[in-house]
């Protein structure tokens, strides 16, 4: 059974050299829940099963910002890190994407574990709604419509980060062992810097 605040402890003390332009800490937003905290904080919508929910992220570097959530509940654990995009004068940071490693004791599961959503299109979404609504027309927002029924909805498609079919496995990885969790924290967060920075610029 893995160790819940060995895993928090190693998470908090290992990655925060990746922040520079805030501080990173995960802190207790409950009795089996952890959320990140610091400096630099702004406002964000998470779109996590479909829940729109309003969050605090933290600033991470240039226009990304950052949001983790851990759970454990029962045997299981869940963890959810999503990337938002945004300057620091915009009150409301659009999510990217999302990395998920849900750890439901399921072998047999149907999603991949850990995996991605892809969230990027609802900023897109949102802001030709907001031209349309702007310009009092229904005519853009029906055009909108259409074109969205002819484009299969992946806001809901697990990108498998991980999956080890060459060894004949499954893709689902379990959450049993404290190292594992804190090098794919590692692991993640340097991929994802070296990306986004290379996309951004």
């Amino acid at each position: 059974m893995i160790n819940k605040r060995r895993i928090i402890d190693e998470i908090n003390s290992t990655c925060k050299i990746f922040f520079t332009e805030s501080t990173f800490y995960l802190h207790p937003s409950s009795t089996n829940r952890f959320t990140l905290t610091g400096s630099n904080i702004s406002k964000a919508i998470n779109n996590y099963n479909s829940i729109l929910e309003e969050i605090n992220v933290i600033k991470w570097f240039e226009q990304f910002w950052i949001y983790i959530d851990i759970r454990f509940q029962d045997e299981n654990t869940l963890i959810s890190l999503s990337v938002f995009q945004g300057s620091e004068t915009d009150n409301i940071k659009y999510q990217l994407f999302r990395a998920e490693w849900d750890d439901y004791n399921d072998l047999q599961a149907k999603h991949p574990q850990p995996h991605w959503h892809i969230t990027s299109n609802q900023a897109i979404e949102k802001t030709f709604e907001e031209i349309a609504n702007m310009e009092a027309t229904d005519t853009f927002l029906s055009l909108l419509s259409e074109e969205k029924e002819k484009v299969v909805d992946i806001n809901k498609f697990h990108f498998a980060m991980s999956g080890n079919w060459i060894n004949d496995e499954t893709e689902i990885h379990r959450i049993n062992d404290e190292k594992k969790i804190v090098k794919w924290f590692l692991g993640l967060l340097s991929h994802l810097k070296i990306q986004l920075e290379y996309v951004n610029n």
